[in-house]
């Protein structure tokens, strides 16, 4: 047997070599000779096994290809063959007529089926097109992004900026394709959300070195700037800056690198904000899809980090926080606007203004120092006094709340002028955009907080407020308010109103400047509400006090009274004139609440008013009604004869009585309400003498008919100066008195049996028993 020939050493592969370098590594290794070749014969086996395998599979594939081809070139041609037959029984002449009618309808039902296969297999051709495109460009941006930060492992310097173009380039062209395809081929869902996975891998590669490479460059450009030793003094002096802004000192090549830097960063966002709005499209979102600008909070990270080292230091001294945050917020405003504005439109990423996010990233720097380091302290003063000095000590906590208040709302202030002061305005005039821009957003993740500063306004507006409605003197002295809707004279409240408006007032702008109409509506109730109901609890003791003392029956009782109902009437009228106003329409229709926030005071208010005006009335009656008592008993003064006009005497000294104290109601009540005073007195005279002087069977002579004209006479011309027709206040003595001068004549043409005939005498409020009553007790005389 002839031996084998060995190989070369120049012949054995690398990989050959290796593998018998790991398995022969000493003389003693070459007894398992036998064993490794097995161990090759056996991989050999395997080997030869699976190419048969994928053998077998590529013929089967290949014959369904064929079939597959053949099935579809036989529908082709049987939809050609048709097209072919259905063109020439169109054609030719008489062919029409030959045609059988079951064959037709084989044809058609033939198009059809062809027709649907066609568009089948036109679909499949499209998906499949579609997901090779996308493919072949996914596989770019992820070679694209290998090739990238491997040539930034190497080399930082050369290309690094602009190696970010090429990956962007094939990512916005696979966004346009998903688009398209999400528009015009809904079904295809599991290839976007494949491609959505792969490029989700691709830009969470890329974004992060993006930003890394950006920062690198930023601090080349010397960002942050130094802020030790700022002056602020200069703040408001108009004098220059002490900071040094590095954006306006960048020159040449690294200006280049920046606009480059900053541009493939803006192109990221626009890009992710596409993607973001195609898959959340057919959702509600409102305003989840805006971000804050990549490129600003890069340029405000590391300067807010560098500002809060200062920060530290003034905890104590909140003011100093607030000024050195209002200084950086304007030195580098300007540079957004000249400087970074235009690439942002370069990038075409749209709705976003440098201006308003470089203030917006300020803002949101200072609320979270607030949050974590302010707040807490002064929560915290609050929550600890229980010593024996505790008032002092409250007090001077409630200051210290109130004064970082004050700070925040005027931080507010000079940064929306900085806004405003450029011509812009918010990009989305909504709660979400605004809190942006107002520290006081802080309130917004922390309603408790906004309830204890509701509270301590309320409390300090109280503080003040008590004294002045424990001074008599506000509640004597007239205010000179707002004119009435349809009179000239005022509403005759007391001074006190005034006091009462102007601190709810003061509390109401407390609240404007809050970013949120919910937690502007519930801090509005927390600190108002109280207030109103403890004035309407002083006006009800005054009241309560006077009827106490008189039963309303002194002049100064009812001026008393006159003063807290002007007061109610002045309130209820300005909070319903409040409720009206922009500010408050937008809280009606927060927690399905459909009525102004102040509805519940209006009412409590007007069944105040509507109370004591009611009490009024009825004082004044009853006084009357003691008063004319013997008058309605002297049943015989109406069958007496008389010579000329006769006037009861004890009558005219109930009316006298009556007119002087409505005529001083008229001196102190507000027109409104003394309207619906002497009108309910007038109501209740006229049923009240109805009822004295028709009652049972008082008997009427031509002599009393007279006397009772002139006592009524007297009665209308009494309520003459407050209406022109008086008699229309009394309708039922006007229309008994109508009935007493029917004469005999007419009462047996029965005139006072017909209901016609009574409307044309002008009866209408009394009932047909009444009339009949009145009608008997008529005394004729011949």
């Amino acid at each position: 047997m002839e031996a084998a020939v060995l190989p070369r050493p120049a012949d054995i592969t690398p990989e050959l070599r290796r593998f018998l370098d790991s398995r022969f590594r000493s003389q003693a290794d070459l007894a398992a000779a036998a064993d490794v070749e097995a161990e090759i014969r056996g991989l050999y086996a395997e080997l030869e096994a699976s190419v048969s395998d994928l053998s077998v599979r590529l013929a089967a594939a290949a014959a369904a290809y064929s079939s597959s081809c053949s099935a579809a070139g036989t529908a082709l041609s049987n939809v050609r063959g048709c097209l072919a037959a259905l063109n020439a029984s169109t054609s030719e002449p008489g062919v029409t007529e030959a045609v059988e009618v079951g064959s037709e309808e084989m044809l058609f039902e033939q198009l059809s089926s062809l027709a649907k296969e066609v568009a089948r297999v036109e679909l499949v051709r499209d998906y499949a097109e579609t997901a090779l495109k996308l493919d072949s460009f996914v596989g770019d941006v992820e070679d694209a992004v290998s090739s990238s930060v491997t040539g930034k492992l190497k080399s930082r310097a050369e290309s690094s900026l602009k190696t970010y173009h090429v990956p962007i380039g094939y990512l916005k062209t696979i966004e346009d394709i998903l688009s398209s395809v999400t528009k015009t081929r809904p079904q295809w869902t599991r290839l976007v959300s494949a491609v959505d996975h792969r490029v989700d891998r691709s830009l969470a590669l890329l974004r992060p070195q993006a930003i890394v490479d950006h920062r690198a460059l930023l601090a080349s450009l010397g960002w942050p700037p130094s802020l030790s030793g700022t002056n602020f003094s200069s703040i408001n002096s108009g004098k220059p800056s002490e900071i040094v802004n590095p954006l306006f000192s960048m020159k040449g090549d690294l200006e280049s690198k920046y606009s480059e830097s900053f541009l493939s960063l803006c192109s990221l966002q626009e890009l992710q904000k596409r993607r973001k709005a195609r898959q959340l499209e057919g959702h509600i979102v409102n305003n989840q899809l805006r971000q804050p600008l990549w490129v600003i909070e890069e340029l405000v990270n590391p300067i807010a980090a560098a500002a809060q080292r200062h920060f530290s230091k003034w905890v104590e001294k909140p003011e100093f926080v607030f000024a050195l945050a209002y200084k950086i917020t304007r030195d580098f405003v300007d540079s957004m606007d000249e400087i970074l504005q235009p690439l942002v439109d370069k990038a075409n990423l749209v709705g976003y203004s440098c201006r308003e996010e470089w203030i917006s990233g300020m803002v949101i720097t200072l609320s979270t120092y607030l949050v974590k380091e302010i707040f807490p302290k002064h929560i915290e003063l609050l929550q600890e006094i229980s010593s024996a000095d505790a008032s002092s000590k409250q007090s001077q906590a409630r200051v210290s709340w109130l004064n970082l208040i004050d700070l925040m709302i005027s931080f507010d202030k000079q940064t929306q002028a900085l806004i405003s002061s450029s011509g812009l305005l918010l990009s989305v005039k909504d709660d979400d955009n605004w809190q942006r821009i107002s520290v006081l957003s802080v309130f917004c993740d922390r309603p408790d907080w906004l309830e204890i500063w509701a509270e301590i306004e309320r409390q300090d507006t109280h503080d003040k407020l008590r004294l002045s409605m424990e001074n008599e003197k506000n509640w004597n002295t007239r205010f000179q308010g707002t004119v009435l809707e349809y009179g000239s004279d005022d509403y005759k409240s007391p001074a006190i109103t005034g006091v009462i408006q102007k601190g709810l007032s003061l509390l109401i702008d407390r609240a404007r400047p809050i970013p949120n109409i919910a937690l502007r509506a519930e801090f509005i109730k927390i600190s108002t509400s109280p207030l109103l109901s403890e004035f309407l609890g002083w006006m009800l003791q005054r009241c309560q006090e006077a009827e106490g003392l008189t039963a309303l029956a002194d002049d100064n009782a009812l001026l008393k009274v006159s003063q807290s109902i002007n007061a109610a009437r002045y309130l209820e009228s300005t909070l319903t004139e409040w409720c009206n106003d922009v500010f408050f329409l937008e809280m009606e229709n927060i927690d399905g609440r459909s009525e102004c926030i102040f509805q519940v005071e209006i009412n409590q208010l007007k069944d105040f008013r509507v109370q004591w005006t009611e009490k009024i009335s009825t004082v004044i009656l009853r006084d009357f009604d003691a008063r004319s008592r013997d008058y309605l008993k002297n049943k015989r003064q109406w069958q007496e004869k008389s010579e000329g006009l006769t006037l009861s005497r004890a009558f005219v000294e109930c009316l006298d009585y009556m007119q002087g104290r409505i005529a001083k109601l008229e001196d102190g009540l507000n027109v409104l309400d003394f309207v619906t005073v002497w009108r309910t007195v007038a109501s209740g005279v006229d049923q009240l003498l109805f009822s004295g002087i028709f009652s049972g069977s008082t008997k009427f002579s031509n002599g009393g008919v007279e006397r009772l004209h002139g006592d009524l006479s007297i009665l209308f011309a009494a309520f003459s100066a407050w209406c022109m027709r008086p008699e229309g206040f009394f309708p039922r003595l006007s229309e008994g008195l109508k009935l007493l001068d029917i004469d005999e004549k007419q009462l047996r043409d029965g005139a006072c049996t017909d209901n016609n005939r009574l409307r044309e005498y002008g009866i209408r409020r009394l009932t047909a028993a009444e009339v009949e009553k009145i009608i008997k007790n008529r005394i004729y005389e011949s």
